[in-house]
């Protein structure tokens, strides 16, 4: 897809994307990624003072390596404060290429902060954004024909409406109300999702000790270390930015995702304590959905929690909330100029107990019961141009343990190089974490993760990753221990100005169950090959092309290997400074959805599509946006599937009766 130019300081939020979509290009299209832009716009509209960051702070921008820190750091020492980022072209390895990537991230100017709560700059200024979305797939559904007294009949219209309002009263005070019906929900009130907070960034002068630095009413994220003990929120996993191993986690933060399950409610906040320590303590109950263990017995407890969010059927609807879970956790981080530690415990407890029907083999270490106590520690350490990190984690009987730990290395000022290595207990409780693994669960994995980056001619980079994993317990569709590995590498090319490439080849390899048994399933290996070209170039200012072609290869070790292919072309058209129209057309063949292939699209803000393809059509799209006034912008989004080979889509409730899918999407953005 065409990458849109983010390299000015006045980086708008729309650009945000462009830095996540390398990470979510080759996962499913159903997550909600809103909570990864949040994180990527936070740093855009919060950019880091280079004069007065440490390393721990400057670790935090993306795409910077520890030799990059040491030198920043080093030149301010020694030169005084940096009076403009022009200056970084003058430290050594900070090209001009690199410099245009970090910019939206960083500033030399002193942000604003308040003196008192009272003063009247607190309450003037405020901005305030609301967004109506409105969507809907243009072909009927089996779910909708069926008769209501059927319990998987979907009983509302298949419109999609979404609403959302931030209220920005300053730099320091947050308002966020968010709300949406998904398509065959019924517009009642038990059925449409409601989300809000409120948030206060303690950017005020004090001279106090004790000082409230973050608080979070209502809905919000909380992650620490590497996510090994407690993470709630998407992060970022292997990707082409090979050196983008260690968690930058920012403890507290705000929500404003739809998903309906995978966040806290309640309150938290963060203090720092004189110079060196942080404590942030959180609490949050809310009720999730879940299967019940017994539909004849409720008091059984739960055996699944669902994060679908959808209530579009009477059977939906009977696992809405079914459960309570109750979080309450602290986090003491103790920070100096090259050195952090931090200490994690969080408590969790459901009204009822975890309990699966009839649990497989593979489950036999899966937690049970209804309260879980989880308590770890983390660490950073910079040593010129090393970063060290890592994190322990274990359960309250301090018995079982799972640990990470990683390094970032500059060998020279063209070679950098990250190593990860993981092992987690298969008996370890994690309820929510993000940590980097295989597997999301965190549990049951041995890994080492090596990865590169080389310069070897100047428009050229070489990234390279290679991951080999083990799991020593029993796994769903591996009934017997098993093993991996993981190989990417990626040439880049890019020329100021005028054109970009990049060729990528991944390589995956997976011991798994074979499908042709059914008594006795011995284990084979499953390969899955990948080959990307992909070149983006600028024709005008106006006008921009991208071409990608992407050839999959799946083989079984005692069966046959299918194959996909996969091409599109896009262009961007900006004839006029508020008018802009993005548009695509794709052909695939693609034999199964083993053989499957990702291609990632543009759409409207907070909007995230990354379908996966198989069988044999053609996929188009158009994104238009046109600004009709100061501070009103629309957004029309039109795209259509067609398949060659099948009279059928999708499968269940969701099957349509046809070759063709179209979506249509309108959004409408007010900022005043």
């Amino acid at each position: 897809m065409f990458i849109p130019n983010i390299y000015a300081q006045n980086t708008t939020i729309d650009e945000a994307k462009v830095a996540i979509e390398k990470y979510i290009e080759n996962t499913e299209s159903t997550a909600d990624y809103t909570d990864l832009y949040d994180q990527i716009e936070f740093l855009i509209k919060n950019p880091i003072n280079l004069n007065n960051a440490d390393a721990d702070r400057l670790s935090k921008i993306p795409f910077i390596t520890p030799q990059k820190i040491t030198i920043i750091l080093t030149h301010i020492r020694l030169y005084g404060k940096l009076k403009a980022l022009q200056e970084l072209q003058t430290l050594d390895g900070f090209t001009l290429e690199y410099i245009k990537l970090i910019l939206p991230f960083i500033t030399v100017q002193e942000s604003f902060k308040l003196t008192s709560f009272t003063e009247n700059n607190f309450w003037t200024n405020a901005t305030h954004e609301i967004i109506l979305l409105g969507a809907q797939r243009q072909e009927q559904a089996v779910g909708y024909t069926l008769a209501d007294s059927n319990k998987n009949a979907y009983l509302g219209s298949p419109q999609r409406m979404a609403i959302r309002y931030r209220g920005n009263i300053n730099e320091n005070l947050q308002l966020n109300i968010n709300s949406e019906k998904d398509a065959g929900e019924q517009l009642k009130t038990n059925t449409i999702f409601y989300s809000g907070n409120i948030i206060f960034k303690g950017n005020v002068k004090s001279n106090a000790k004790i000082k409230i630095k973050f608080l979070a009413l209502g809905d919000f994220q909380a992650a620490f270390g590497q996510g090994l003990t407690f993470g709630s929120g998407l992060a970022f996993g292997k990707s082409p930015f090979v050196l983008n191993i260690m968690r930058t986690q920012n403890g507290l933060r705000s929500y404003r995702a739809f998903n309906e399950n995978e966040f806290l409610r309640g309150i938290g906040t963060t203090f720092g304590i004189g110079k060196n320590l942080e404590f942030t303590a959180f609490y949050s109950a809310k009720k999730i959905d879940a299967t019940a263990e017994s539909d004849s017995n409720i008091s059984d407890g739960f055996s699944s929690i669902i994060n679908t969010g959808y209530q579009r059927s009477a059977n939906e609807l009977s696992k809405k909330e079914f459960i309570k879970r109750e979080i309450i956790g602290s986090h003491l981080q103790a920070k100096f100029s090259t050195f952090n530690i931090g200490f994690t415990a969080v408590q969790t407890q459901y009204n009822q107990p975890i309990n699966p029907s009839n649990p497989n083999t593979y489950q036999l270490y899966n937690f049970k019961g209804n309260k879980a106590l989880n308590v770890g520690s983390d660490y950073k350490w910079y040593i010129k141009n090393m970063l060290l990190f890592g994190e322990i984690s274990s359960n309250h009987n301090l018995n079982q343990f799972s640990f990470i730990n990683g390094a970032i290395i500059a060998l020279s000022k063209d070679i950098d190089i990250s190593l990860l290595y993981r092992n987690y207990s298969p008996k370890a409780t994690p309820i929510i974490t993000n940590a980097i693994g295989e597997a999301s669960d965190n549990k049951n994995e041995n890994g080492l993760y090596i990865g590169a980056s080389f310069t070897p001619y100047k428009n050229y980079k070489l990234n390279a990753y290679f991951d080999i994993y083990k799991f020593h317990w029993l796994r769903y569709q591996r009934d017997a221990p098993s093993a991996g590995k993981d190989m990417m590498a990626e040439l880049q090319y890019a020329k100021r100005k005028s054109y970009n490439w990049y060729l990528r080849y991944r390589n995956e390899q997976k011991l798994k169950n074979q499908t042709e048994i059914q008594t006795i399933n011995p284990l084979e290996n499953n390969t899955r090959q990948l080959l990307r070209f992909h070149i983006d170039y600028i024709l005008s200012p106006t006008l921009s092309f991208s071409n990608r072609v992407e050839q999959s290869w799946y083989s079984l070790q005692f069966g046959k290997t299918t194959t996909g292919i996969l091409l599109f072309h896009d262009m961007e058209w900006k004839p006029k400074p508020r008018f802009s129209l993005i548009a695509r057309i794709m052909y695939f063949d693609i034999q199964n959805y083993n053989s499957r292939l990702y291609a990632y699209e543009n759409d409207m803000l907070y909007s995230f599509t990354v379908p996966a393809f198989q069988n044999k059509g053609t996929r188009t799209f158009f994104l238009c946006k046109y600004k009709m006034a100061k501070g009103l912008d629309i957004w029309l989004r039109w795209a259509r599937t067609s398949y060659e080979n099948v009279n059928t889509i999708s499968s269940a409730q969701d099957l349509i009766k046809g070759n063709k899918a179209t979506d249509i999407k309108c959004q409408v953005r007010w900022v005043f």
